[in-house]
């Protein structure tokens, strides 16, 4: 318990900076696109706010292996507790910003309308979908798809480090030439409508899928890296 909390803590020394950063420019471009919208006049402008949230957890996720591994591994920590510990930091620091995201839109929403002229009509799930649910709909799709995204990258790293840049790039290629085979659009395409209709939630099972095989595929990939 305590190497887990000693991991932890590792990986959480840099996050507070990091988040700081990254909050303050996301809620500046906010603001910047409140000052656009009203003196251009620009009656809902669409302003995209979940998905450089995703992106910060996919580097966040590829860099706990780059930076972190040899160093866990020196102090004593095993690949294993490196393993579990990671997928525990992803999963957070996902569940932390997405709650802080439908925060931030939430009071947003409040202050359109009464303070702030309603300008900003922010990214939703929701609205695409046509679901009733509001922000726990769309705290739901958003975090799933930033631990999917962020498992991603964390086996990704998990294959530079024990196989190197080819495995890699074989990952990409294959990934690449399976969503240019006919069969694949057709049937991506049936799942994603299916899903848009509501008849069909085959594509949140698929993800939820993705979400448990990656971590594990990490795991094993990790037993035998070297640091």
């Amino acid at each position: 318990m305590n190497q887990l909390i000693a991991q932890l803590r590792i990986f959480t020394s840099e996050l507070v900076k990091g988040a700081m950063i990254f909050w303050t420019i996301l809620l500046a471009i906010i603001i910047g696109a409140y000052l656009i919208a009203f003196l251009g006049g620009v009656p809902n402008m669409l302003v995209v706010t979940n998905v450089p949230i995703v992106v910060f957890v996919a580097i966040t996720a590829f860099r706990l292996i780059k930076d972190d591994l040899d160093y866990s591994i020196h102090l004593g920590i095993t690949r294993n507790l490196f393993s579990f510990a990671s997928i525990l930091y992803i999963v957070a620091v996902s569940i932390l910003f997405n709650l802080f995201h439908q925060f931030i839109i939430l009071i947003s929403s409040l202050l359109q309308g009464s303070i702030l002229k309603d300008t900003l009509t922010f990214f939703s799930w929701s609205n695409i979908l046509s679901n009733d649910s509001g922000y726990v709909f769309n705290f739901g799709l958003d975090l799933l798809l930033t631990v999917l995204v962020g498992f991603l990258l964390f086996f990704m790293a998990s294959l530079l480090t024990r196989f190197g840049q080819l495995a890699v790039y074989i990952f990409l290629l294959a990934i690449i030439l399976a969503l240019f085979s006919p069969s694949v659009h057709q049937t991506l395409f049936d799942v994603i409508l299916a899903f848009y209709q509501g008849s069909d939630p085959f594509l949140i099972w698929g993800m939820i899928s993705a979400i448990i095989l990656l971590p594990l595929l990490s795991f094993f990939t990790l037993q035998k890296a070297s640091a």
